[in-house]
């Protein structure tokens, strides 16, 4: 069965700044339960974008390594409390699983690493090299299509799966429509 997709966001050529910047406001936004499926070609900023997302989760990005030979990497998630504006307000950010499939060759192996055990409403699941696990994902889930365009500069297109998706996809290209047309 072929899911359709809901609606394409094409932000186009974005640089490193805004890109890593688009990331970290959507780990700001995820609550937990959601599936972010990385696509692009070795160097398009899979791992990059998987860093800045774990910024807005509340986890260090220097602690965020490449699952490449692990495979899954687990960071746990965090307490952060509010600035003096939300004075006393905190937050319990999900934890964040990565996991790159890169060196996995097929299906019966994806199902081995039992993906949908470490997946519940407390953790955000981000997938490098998705291909073989995008028959096994459940909504809410965003794909996220990455290409290099330049040392500088990355084109992003996402793909939205599930109303909560889509929410969180509408609030950050509005504030992304409003940065560009204000000249940020």
């Amino acid at each position: 069965m072929e899911r359709g997709v809901e609606e394409i966001y094409e932000l186009g050529k974005l640089e490193l700044k805004d890109f890593e910047a688009l990331a970290q406001e959507l780990g700001e936004a995820l609550e937990g339960g959601e599936t972010v499926l990385l696509f692009g070609d070795l160097g398009s900023g899979k791992t990059t974008f998987v860093k800045a997302l774990a910024s807005g989760l509340g986890i260090d990005h220097n602690d965020v390594r490449s699952p490449t030979f692990n495979i899954v990497n687990f960071y746990p998630g965090r307490l952060s409390t509010g600035t003096s504006e939300d004075a006393g307000a905190s937050r319990v950010h999900p934890a964040l699983v990565h996991v790159d499939l890169y060196r996995i060759t097929g299906e019966e192996e994806v199902l081995d690493l039992a993906l949908h055990d470490l997946m519940n409403c407390d953790t955000v699941l981000a997938i490098e090299w998705p291909e073989l696990y995008l028959k096994f994902v459940c909504e809410p889930y965003l794909i996220v299509e990455l290409e290099h365009f330049d040392e500088m500069k990355r084109t992003v297109k996402l793909k939205p799966f599930g109303c909560r998706m889509k929410n969180i996809l509408d609030s950050l290209t509005i504030r992304i429509d409003r940065d560009k047309n204000e000249g940020r």
